[in-house]
């Protein structure tokens, strides 16, 4: 018979150990409520993006859907540098999409298809919102690691409303 690290041990018993990263609880808490509000916003975003690259028809359809498809990665992608940061920070990253709608400051639409004017004007709204976040963790708690991913979204979600803008001014 193999080896059992749980032998003998009480699998109830659990330990947490906090990060000692220079920033207290609070501002950690905080920070990830932070980081929980923008992964909300992201995970609406993405969903969008993922709607309209079903849905796209048209002439521009082969250009569209490459555009949205490559967009939608990348937003998985930064929804997983987003969570993964809010545990680096010792806290939970949300997981369930009526916790995602309840956090969101996204405006949600009735229509079953968002149209991509509606999706640049949602980056538009990220990047506002994103740059309130980052001035928050720099100035107010200091945490230059947050705000760091946060002007690189910023970056990343500029130049997605600027491709989609180039394409809405046609």
């Amino acid at each position: 018979m193999g080896y059992n690290p749980g032998d003998g041990l009480n699998l109830q018993l659990q330990v947490t150990i906090q990060p000692n990263i220079g920033l207290d609880e609070n501002t950690r808490q905080v920070i990830t409520q932070i980081l929980n509000d923008a992964l909300s916003d992201e995970v609406i975003l993405t969903i969008k993006t993922r709607s309209l690259y079903w849905n796209i028809h048209g002439v521009a359809f082969f250009e569209l859907r490459t555009l949205f498809g490559a967009q939608y990665q990348q937003l998985c992608d930064l929804s997983d540098e987003i969570a993964e940061r809010a545990r680096m920070l010792g806290g939970v990253a949300l997981g369930s999409l009526q916790v995602f709608l309840e956090h969101t400051r996204l405006t949600e639409q009735t229509a079953a298809v968002p149209d991509t004017v509606r999706l640049l004007a949602d980056h538009e709204a990220i990047i506002r919102f994103l740059r309130e976040d980052a001035k928050k963790c720099v100035e107010e708690y200091e945490d230059e690691g947050t705000h760091d991913l946060l002007v690189r979204a910023i970056r990343l979600h500029e130049k997605m409303a600027w491709m989609l803008r180039s394409y809405v001014e046609i």
